[in-house]
């Protein structure tokens, strides 16, 4: 009778388990992270036993947003260090940064994973597990700049122009004129005796003047009255003009071109031999380099050994230029090439002059933005006189030239502003599809080498090669601040996504995409990937890996020890943890998450009903027993 009633207690006491478990299950149906348990019952000798079983399955993956929740996708778990400096392992990774930038779960367990020292040249994780820790004032130091990425177009169709200043008017040659021989004064003119004579030009219609009847008593005096006849008549004014050239009256072609011829020829009461000149022709024509100063139509006297012309100017720098050309063959020369030679030598290194179409043009030897200026100007001591044209701008210095600027960091994170120009040279089949490229620094900084160069492209616009001057590979700046030199290459060839330069006849425009360096950074946030690297973000705009989160698998995780709070401690038949890497153990981590509770509320009611039904059959044996024990009894009374 005895086992009669152990049989259905021991069972009552195993339901009632069961029942527990599943109001444990069903309890913390929200509980992230939470594996329900479940209870299998064994036949022994004279009893029933159960057995509580955790089960290990994947929960769902639930969003939060926060950044420190973590969910495990996969079958591995979590490694805390608690109180007594023991590992657990948990599912649950609802974690947070404690007082001392330790990532700890809520019962104050340290996250475990290997941390990675930045602050070091050559980081490197720690080789033994650790607790994780973000330290709120962790800094990344500076990254020193080693590439620059370049991208963009040279436009093909501009061109670098040379300063260029050239006299006003020309230079005419004295052929552009007819003089006299020697007057006698005074002269005296009759009206319709001798006061007549003719002007035409290339054997056009003769212009007849009439010179005012009366006595001139010097040239000067026949001049004026000359040129008063020519500005009456408008086929003459401008063109023709009577000029005293020390004594000798001359009438000179002064508006013509090139072969224009002028002709003077009598007049029906002829004056030209009272003038004492000859009808004659003369061709407008300009001065040439071989043209002897003194013979110059812009020449009202004639220039004696000893006279100067003073030239002064600036260089294409903007220095003072100052020289002086002597009149005379046992001096400086005579012709306008003597007077060339002396002005090339005072712009020696800066600017060349030449005689171009009866004009002194003076232009730079390089192309560009210049301070180039010249003047010419007869000494006031001297006895000739010359009329010199004042010099025009007629080309100003332009610089074909695109300019783009980066920052470039050091070794301690200073940054360092570097401009980069490309200058067009001059379009010649030497320089086809070539630039030149020049940086600059803008402080205390120098460029040790490599800061010039070349680029070539060919006939379409691709690029064939970047060179450096100094055949060096790479740009290298002195920051002068204790920092190491900044070693840096100029990458411009096309890369990934990104173009680099090319040179087609459409609008310049290069820009640096990117540069690697980077200034010191504080860090102001982190995220965890999916293989459990964590991830710091910094002030400098820079990411880098601080730490991994160590993982656990075991053989048999259903022989974990639950410690409560969703931890639990290894033990004999959850086997040895294997620890890792998230990806090497078969799992994922999804930040901004947490794992929901693996629990089903339908499938655990069902369950508990079957737990109440069996608990209640079980009683009811029990109460039949009694009943029996009962009528025994009574049948011995």
């Amino acid at each position: 009778m005895a086992l009669s009633f152990q049989i259905p207690v021991s069972a009552l006491s195993q339901h009632q388990k069961r029942i527990e478990v599943l109001s444990k299950n069903i309890s913390n149906l929200n509980t992230f992270g939470y594996k329900g348990s479940r209870m299998t019952f064994m036949e022994t000798l004279g009893s029933v036993s159960g057995v509580t079983q955790f089960q290990f399955q994947q929960g769902n993956i639930t969003a939060t947003g926060r950044t420190t929740d973590l969910a495990i996708d996969g079958d591995s778990f979590f490694i805390l260090k608690n109180n007594y400096g023991e590992n657990v392992y948990s599912r649950l990774g609802a974690f947070d940064v404690n007082e001392k930038g330790q990532l700890v779960n809520t019962d104050g367990y340290v996250v475990q994973g290997w941390m990675r020292d930045i602050t070091l040249a050559n980081p490197s994780f720690s080789k033994s597990l650790g607790n994780i820790v973000i330290d709120a004032n962790l800094k990344k130091p500076g990254i020193a700049t080693k590439n620059a990425y370049l991208t963009g177009n040279l436009n093909s169709g501009i061109e670098s122009v040379k300063e260029v200043w050239e006299s006003a008017t020309a230079y005419d040659a004295n052929d552009n004129m007819i003089s006299s021989s020697t007057v006698t004064f005074p002269m005296s003119v009759t009206s319709g005796v001798n006061d007549e004579f003719n002007i035409s030009f290339n054997g056009g219609v003769a212009e007849n003047v009439t010179v005012s009847a009366g006595n001139y008593n010097s040239l000067n005096a026949l001049v004026a009255e000359l040129n008063a006849q020519f500005s009456t008549n408008a086929n003459l004014y401008g063109k023709v003009t009577a000029f005293n050239a020390g004594g000798i009256l001359q009438i000179r072609n002064t508006a013509g071109n090139d072969g224009d011829m002028m002709t003077l020829t009598a007049g029906t009461n002829d004056i030209l031999t009272t003038m004492g000149i000859t009808p004659a022709t003369s061709t407008y024509r300009e001065a040439s380099t071989s043209t002897e100063i003194n013979s110059l139509l812009q020449v009202s006297k004639g220039l004696i050994s000893g006279d100067q012309i003073i030239i002064t100017g600036k260089d294409s720098e903007g220095d003072d230029i100052s020289a002086s050309f002597t009149y005379g063959a046992a001096n400086d020369g005579t012709t306008v090439n003597d007077l060339l030679s002396v002005i090339n030598t005072a712009f020696s290194g800066s600017a060349e002059a030449t005689f171009e179409d009866g004009k002194i043009v003076l232009t730079d030897l390089v192309s560009g933005e210049s301070e180039s200026s010249i003047g010419l100007v007869v000494s006031s001591t001297s006895t000739g006189s010359l009329l010199i044209p004042s010099f025009t701008n007629s080309a100003e210095g332009y610089t074909a030239k695109v300019t783009t600027s980066l920052i470039a960091y050091d070794s301690l994170g200073n940054s360092h502003n570097v401009t980069i120009d490309f200058i067009k040279p001059e379009n010649t089949v030497q320089n086809y599809g070539k630039w030149k490229w020049q940086a600059a620094v803008g402080g205390d900084e120098t460029i040790i080498n490599g800061g010039s160069g070349t680029v070539e492209f060919n006939s379409d616009g691709d690029l064939v090669a970047f060179m450096y001057d100094g055949g060096v590979d790479s740009f290298s700046i002195d920051p002068q601040n204790g920092a190491s030199p900044i070693n840096m290459k100029l990458q411009v060839a096309a890369q990934g996504e990104f173009s680099g330069l090319t040179q087609y006849n459409t609008v310049s425009s290069v820009e640096v995409r990117d540069q690697d360096g980077a200034a010191a950074g504080k860090i102001n946030g982190i995220k965890v990937e999916t293989d459990g690297s964590i991830v710091a973000s910094f002030t400098n705009g820079q990411d880098d890996v601080i730490a991994i989160l160590a993982m656990a698998k075991f053989a048999n995780p259903n022989g974990l020890d639950n410690i409560g709070a969703g931890n639990f401690l290894e033990s004999a038949d959850s086997g040895v943890a294997k620890l890792g890497q998230a990806n090497a153990q078969n799992s994922e981590i999804i930040s901004e998450s947490l794992e929901s509770s693996t629990m089903d509320l339908a499938d655990q009611f069902a369950r508990l009903i079957e737990a109440q039904n069996a608990y209640q059959a079980s009683a009811r044996v029990v109460t039949t027993i009694q009943e029996i024990a009962d009528q025994a009894v009574a049948l011995k009374r």
